[in-house]
């Protein structure tokens, strides 16, 4: 998806946006929270769920600094 390098803000804008809440919030975050209660079933959930809320948030920043700076 080259919306932000064709300047087409909407375009990356709705990416972003479908990133944080259909890939990241609606499908991993309720995936991991079993393996978050008990960590000996996957041990890898928490650091690849970090590692996406940081990812997200560098995706944000453009769009949001002061939020994305926040959280």
């Amino acid at each position: 998806c080259g919306h932000l390098e064709a300047l087409q803000v909407p375009g990356a804008a709705a990416a972003v946006q479908g990133f944080w809440l259909r890939s990241f919030c609606d499908v991993y975050v309720e995936v991991a929270k079993a393996s978050l209660r008990c960590p000996r079933l996957r041990p890898s959930a928490l650091p690849t769920l970090l590692a996406c809320a940081e990812l997200g948030l560098r995706l944000l920043a453009p769009f949001a600094p002061f939020v994305a700076e926040e959280l």
